[in-house]
């Protein structure tokens, strides 16, 4: 038996890509919907999806701000890194959500390397970095409540 547990931080749940019909057959009952058959590339591809989502659904958590002159001193300016023209010069400063700060960038290839490691710190926050390898299914167990004494 062996199940990749993808984060679906979108849905706030979890996707499962099991090996065989009899995994997913032997699943609680609640997690069969969210099974698939397949293998360990599915369970990346599957990943990468789930990321994307979530990076796309918390994308006003990041800003990327340039840096210009101006007289008396300098100005940001909040920008968009898909639409910048490649440079080497220009002065971007990146937000790290996970972190709270900014890092500051020159060029825009270095700025895209920034908001990519703050797009992986925030995954990493968030458990959604990767997926997890089980060979059973784990079922939590209730817990009974508490007699209150008086």
């Amino acid at each position: 038996m062996l199940i990749y547990k993808i984060l679906n931080a979108v849905k706030k749940l979890s996707d499962y890509v099991c090996d065989s019909q009899e995994t997913i057959d032997a699943a609680p009952e609640y997690s069969k919907p969210f099974c698939v058959i397949g293998n360990q590339a599915d369970a990346d591809a599957l990943l990468l999806v789930n990321q994307t989502a979530i990076l796309n659904q918390k994308d006003s958590l990041f800003s990327v701000n340039l840096e210009t002159s101006v007289e008396g001193g300098t100005k940001w300016t909040l920008v968009d890194l898909s639409t910048e023209a490649p440079n080497t010069t220009n002065q971007y400063y990146v937000l790290n959500p996970v972190t709270g700060l900014y890092s500051g960038a020159v060029g825009l290839d270095a700025a895209n390397a920034l908001l990519n490691q703050a797009h992986q710190d925030y995954l990493v926050f968030i458990d959604a970095a990767n997926y997890v390898i089980m060979d059973t299914w784990i079922v939590p167990t209730p817990v009974p409540p508490t007699p209150v004494t008086q």
